[in-house]
């Protein structure tokens, strides 16, 4: 066990200290500012709170570009360590097993990280000019964010925990998508691919209609994009305050088990490929 966590520290600290890493984190705060520049610069309605700049980023249909952004620092670890072959040093140590998981779970880690600090530093921009939650009754301001995932925590005075619970759901996300990229990197070993993994998995996803074939329960649009329909999954109605604990920290649960499944996955594509290697 020390030895893997020594492991999953060292390729962490790879990850942040690179500055690609930070360079990602602004490339992805600046796209996020520049999508809702229009709405900071000219809305004056009701002064809406920052729920409505993180809808704008919603809407704007760029998330899936955000998160190849946000991937490519983590999932260019595998990649690294085979081309360079750094990962024959590493493997007698540690063991294919913990090895993988060392791995995936340093690049969920990292996405999740560049994509939370990156929604961080947004909303510290929008919170400049913009209240985090506008001065308006509750009726008004469920009717004005409603849709918003877990929106009935701003108004009942939990506002700090609705915006940590939609940064760590968006970083859920991120890591999703990093651990299927490192997969595919496993099963592909090529940086370009990699690299865009993540957007062509999105087109494949939506091509070939993949949505209609998934229960709502494991389809990541609905997990990561679809608040109010993950609620109402879990016996919410839209007559009661929208929030449910389950819904609101199910997507992070499904990234974490999706993680371990996968990562036993690569366990055996990782031997396989260093016996034709070695």
């Amino acid at each position: 066990m020390k030895e893997f966590l020594m492991s999953l520290l060292i390729n962490l600290k790879r990850s942040i200290l690179s500055p690609i890493f930070w360079g990602c984190v602004c490339l992805c705060t600046a796209m996020m500012i520049f999508f809702v520049n229009d709405a900071y610069m000219f809305t004056y309605y009701n002064a809406p709170g920052l729920y409505y700049f993180l809808e704008r980023v919603d809407k704007s249909g760029s998330i899936y570009l955000l998160m190849m952004i946000a991937v490519f620092p983590s999932v260019m670890l595998f990649y690294e360590d085979w081309t360079s072959g750094r990962f024959k040093f590493v493997i007698p140590r540690l063991g294919c097993g913990k090895y993988s998981f060392a791995v995936s779970i340093a690049t969920g880690l990292t996405a999740a990280v560049v994509m939370i600090l990156s929604y961080i530093v947004f909303s510290l921009f929008i919170l400049i000019k913009y209240p985090a939650v506008p001065d308006l009754d509750v009726n008004a301001l469920q009717a004005d964010s409603y849709g918003f995932p877990n929106s009935g925590l701003l108004y009942t005075g939990h506002v700090f925990g609705c915006y940590l619970l939609y940064f760590l759901t968006r970083g859920a996300m991120a890591a999703f998508f990093a651990v299927v990229a490192v997969f595919q990197s496993m099963l592909i070993t090529n940086k370009h691919l990699t690299a865009i993994s993540p957007l062509l998995i999105y087109i494949i996803y939506f091509c070939f209609n993949i949505s209609n074939i998934l229960p709502s329960v494991l389809d990541p649009f609905v997990l990561f994009r679809n608040g109010l329909k993950l609620y109402l999954l879990f016996g919410g109605t839209q007559g009661d305050v929208i929030y449910s604990p389950i819904a609101g920290f199910y997507p992070m649960f499904f990234c974490t088990a999706f993680t371990i499944v996968l990562s036993l996955v690569e366990v055996n594509i990782l031997r396989r490929k260093m016996n034709k290697c070695i």
